[in-house]
């Protein structure tokens, strides 16, 4: 078989490649290359210090269980915690109206719930928005209109994502930047062809490798999990309430490509009392499962639920303080 030029550039040398890593590992050294510092301390400790580049996260869970929240945060908190990089964000988001993700970052930010911003709570009127507060949230969204923060909510095929990827990164202000791509949510990507959510998954997880390898990216996906946590059996047993890789729709279709796999749990919203063989405590809490580490080993992280203020935050134990 004949053997193309363009065939000669598949192959790397082992020189080529040690070369690489040493100049990797002594940019780590003198900050010249860094990870994206996210808002949560327990991430950056179970990550490469953040979000990596040439990475791909994925987050699993329930409805409810804070999965758009902590794509929403990182969508500017992101920029505040690395003012040093050249970033942008190109979020797909499938799910939810572009305003509707700002109006839950000025949920986080006056403290308020969306239904008090939107003045719809009529039980409780004197919550709603007053014009200082609507002040506030003016004055908060003119520190945030300049961020180099696209979104895409029209949901599409794997491949026209790829396209708008690339397309994206072609702009010319985006040439040098860094791109970390967001995606709310897998299963609302649109089938190609006769190929079905299983199919189009595994397609997903496998463009997103072949885009890192060509451009400075990096990936963060929002996922569902299955209904077999909720089974009564599992609500039963202590030693099954934890979930696995099996309990995300489509698991093995982006585990294999995830560096990071990340399941956002509430014990709460299945109605039990305790949570785990440890007895662990529910009320107001979340905990992230780190099912998959790549460089790194897999534990189980208690979170503060501030879901109500479209938050997650960091628990830290009284003693702590």
């Amino acid at each position: 078989m004949e053997t193309r030029s363009s065939d000669l550039k598949l192959f790397k040398s082992i020189k080529d490649a040690a070369r690489e890593e040493l100049i990797y590992i002594k940019g780590r050294m003198e900050g010249k290359y860094q990870s994206l510092l996210t808002p949560w301390t327990k991430f950056n400790i179970a990550s490469m210090n953040g979000i990596e580049w040439g990475t791909i996260t994925t987050i699993g869970g329930m409805s409810g269980s804070g999965k758009t929240a902590i794509l929403n945060e990182l969508e500017t908190g992101l920029f505040e915690r690395n003012p040093s990089q050249d970033f942008a964000v190109l979020s797909f988001n499938f799910e939810m109206l572009a305003r509707r993700l700002v109006g839950r970052k000025i949920s986080r930010t006056l403290g308020k719930t969306i239904k008090e911003i939107y003045s719809a709570d009529i039980a409780n009127p004197g919550l709603n928005i007053t014009d200082a507060q609507y002040k506030q949230a003016l004055e908060y969204c003119r520190t945030i209109v300049d961020l180099p923060v696209t979104y895409i909510d029209i949901p599409m095929t794997v491949e026209r994502i790829r396209e708008y990827i690339l397309r994206f990164n072609q702009i010319p202000e985006n040439q040098k930047k860094g791109i970390l791509v967001t995606l709310d949510h897998s299963i609302l990507v649109k089938r190609n062809g006769g190929k079905d959510q299983l199919e189009t998954l595994y397609e997903l997880g496998a463009m997103f490798s072949e885009v890192k390898k060509k451009i400075k990216v990096s990936f963060v996906i929002v996922t569902q999990l299955n209904r077999d946590i909720e089974r009564s059996e599992r609500k039963e047993n202590k030693l099954l309430h934890y979930p696995q890789k099996s309990d995300v729709f489509g698991a093995d279709a982006l585990y294999q490509h995830s560096d990071i796999f990340l399941i956002t749990h509430r014990p709460e919203m299945l109605g039990l009392q305790a949570y785990g063989p440890k007895d662990l405590p529910v009320r107001g809490t979340i905990y992230w499962h780190y099912i998959k580490c790549r460089d790194g080993d897999p534990i189980v992280a208690r979170m503060v639920n501030k879901l109500k203020y479209n938050t997650v935050e960091d628990y830290i134990p009284e003693s702590s303080t």
